[in-house]
């Protein structure tokens, strides 16, 4: 489970379900949620978290709940964040630069 605190200082908790969703607790009193001009359902609690659909959860919350939210179910007590895992191979390098600098060092030699 994870904690999350607020800038006003409430208090939320993130408890990973038996089916891989979320359970999301804690005061909701004011509060929004919708869609925005993008498509992305959201909820966004006054003085924070803002989560959204397609973010990933422990980019918001911190914490090791590393799976993408998919969407929102409302709750008597909270929110249900529907999830789908993050997929990813730890030996893609495809997202570093082709780079001539090595240990910041830049290599003029190499053409």
């Amino acid at each position: 489970m994870e904690v999350y605190i607020n800038r006003d200082g409430d208090e939320y908790t993130f408890a990973r379900q038996g089916d891989g969703n979320v359970l999301w607790e804690g005061p909701f009193e004011h509060m929004r949620s919708g869609t925005n001009n993008k498509g992305e359902d959201f909820v966004d609690v006054a003085g924070g978290p803002f989560i959204k659909k397609g973010q990933m959860l422990c980019h918001v919350i911190g914490g090791e709940i590393n799976d993408i939210v998919d969407g929102f179910m409302e709750l008597k007590n909270g929110y249900l964040i529907k999830t789908i895992p993050h997929r990813y191979d730890p030996d893609d390098t495809s997202h570093l630069a082709d780079t001539k600098i090595i240990g910041g060092i830049i290599n003029t030699t190499e053409k």
